[in-house]
């Protein structure tokens, strides 16, 4: 798993709005109760307006066309300025900013006669736009990563292990793995291989090694202790989804799991105790992707 910025961590900038209509209506009421004040000081004919709140008002139907028409003009610019951010940018708006870069989205799977072409997530796309920025210096992290990214567009996760972590002078290990931590194929290999070598990748001082991570696989065996009342196999399901939810974000080279994380991860509405069968507890290796494999868990009812 690449350590560039976690755009998720960034909030929302201030310039964008949130979408209050019930705070646009009521700007558009104090408006044009002004309005009318000021309308009737020059002409005391005009009648008091104190129906303002009345729904069938024709001054109020006009408020909420007004209201509707501003929030979706508030709307529309929040969304031309998602498009522009990387954080918030999403589909053909991810396409086109990280166009500058020189990136494109990249096939995973080919089309078939009978399926559409897989192609690179946004997530993925993002992280290589993110990359980028380093290319320009051969040897960097970031410019193995953006060069074997590329070559590899399918890859589950590529890591690069340096000095600082193994400790051998002028040597780099890229290590990778395919999605769902597989086995990258030879060819895979050959792909990434070829793209950090290359002239503009590689310093001529340096070593590099493509290794494919090693796949650590782990199972889990919980049993969950569930209050009388709900639906036990619902209350089972739920746990199963957040325990591989949790086992998902930790399944990058290099990705540790704790001890207690996945019985942990297994509490929930309804769930009153959790007995692990078979704790799991494995260290974050460089060279290494942890794979969850399979789930068992048994749900008891408490009586």
């Amino acid at each position: 798993m690449s350590t560039v910025i976690d755009l998720s961590r960034i909030p929302a900038p201030k310039a964008i709005e949130p979408l209050d209509h019930a705070a646009l209506l009521q700007q558009f009421i104090d408006r044009f109760v002004a309005f009318w004040a000021e309308a009737r000081s020059e002409d005391p004919s005009l009648p008091s307006f104190d129906v303002q709140m009345l729904k069938t008002d024709p001054s109020m139907i006009a408020g909420r066309a007004w209201t509707f028409i501003q929030l979706l003009d508030h709307g529309r610019i929040n969304d031309a300025l998602k498009a522009l951010l990387a954080p918030l940018s999403t589909g053909s708006n991810l396409d086109n900013l990280v166009a500058r870069q020189g990136i494109v989205r990249q096939i995973v799977t080919p089309a078939t006669d009978s399926a559409a072409a897989v192609m690179q997530s946004d997530a993925r796309l993002l992280e290589i736009y993110l990359q980028s920025f380093g290319r320009a210096a051969a040897g960097s992290r970031d410019a193995y990563l953006f060069a074997a990214n590329n070559a590899w567009p399918g890859a589950g996760d590529i890591e690069v292990v340096g000095r600082r972590i193994h400790g051998r002078r002028g040597d780099v290990d890229i290590v990778v793995a395919g999605p769902n931590g597989d086995a990258p194929s030879t060819e895979n290999l050959a792909l990434v291989r070829a793209a950090v070598t290359a002239d503009d990748v590689q310093p001529e001082t340096t070593s590099v090694s493509v290794l494919a991570a090693t796949r650590t696989e782990y199972t889990v065996n919980l049993v969950i202790e569930v209050l009388k009342g709900p639906d036990p196999e619902i209350v089972k399901t739920e746990a199963i989804a957040r325990i591989r939810a949790a086992a998902d974000e930790r399944t990058f080279i290099g990705g540790e799991v704790p001890a207690a994380l996945l019985s942990g991860a297994a509490y929930g509405a309804s769930v009153m105790k959790v007995r692990d069968n078979a704790p799991v507890a494995i260290a974050a290796d460089p060279y290494s992707i942890p794979v969850l494999t399979t789930i068992t868990v048994t749900a008891e009812v408490r009586t």
